[in-house]
């Protein structure tokens, strides 16, 4: 990679990242062009040269969130791959620890959290862009595999409805961690319900 390609794509990732910043404190409403220059500390005009429109701005930002998202499913299948490498059986609460992980990870990233919501809300006249942050999107359809596979090893019921569920409840866990309450614990809601899903 050239270094003039490599600058670019450092240069679309801070504003990307500050435009994160940006709709987490301010709302979606408050993304332009010249406030994620001044976020971001950088010439004014800069972010105009590399997201022409206010859509591809927010298109710029929904990718970067989409990509950290699919890091950390690939992270997590990893994870369960090297255990049933070792192991072919997991147990439900080792289970629900590293699901537990996964939602106090994606929490910690508290202004990605943030943005992503505000962006589902405020996008329904883009349904393209707003299907990257939804269960239309590349990142679900790899949860979706992740979820199954750990189901299943688990010897729980890995149905499409059972691997909705467990995506919806721990997407709701996210929700509660980064808007309602940092110091809940996710793992002991996991565990009883993969216990839950054990005798189903």
């Amino acid at each position: 990679m050239t270094t003039n390609a490599a600058n670019g794509r450092e240069r679309r990732q801070a504003i990307a990242d500050s435009g994160i910043r940006v709709i987490s404190r301010d709302g979606v409403r408050a993304l332009t062009h010249r406030a994620v220059d001044r976020e971001a500390g950088i010439p004014q005009g800069s972010t105009s040269y590399h997201a022409k429109t206010r859509l591809a701005l927010v298109e710029l930002i929904v990718d970067a969130l989409a990509a950290r998202s699919k890091a950390d499913a690939e992270e997590l299948a990893l994870t369960l791959n090297a255990r049933f490498a070792r192991e072919r059986r997991i147990g439900v609460d080792e289970l629900a620890a590293l699901i537990a992980g996964l939602v106090e990870t994606l929490a910690s990233r508290r202004d990605d959290m943030r943005a992503r919501y505000a962006l589902i809300l405020e996008l329904d006249d883009a349904p393209r862009v707003r299907a990257k942050l939804t269960a239309d999107s590349e990142v679900h359809a790899l949860t979706r595999q992740v979820t199954a596979s750990a189901l299943a090893g688990a010897g729980l019921p890995a149905s499409d409805g059972h691997v909705e569920e467990l995506i919806a409840l721990t997407e709701s866990l996210v929700f509660y961690r980064t808007a309602i309450d940092e110091t809940a614990s996710p793992r002991t809601v996991l565990a009883a319900y993969l216990r839950g899903a054990s005798s189903t």
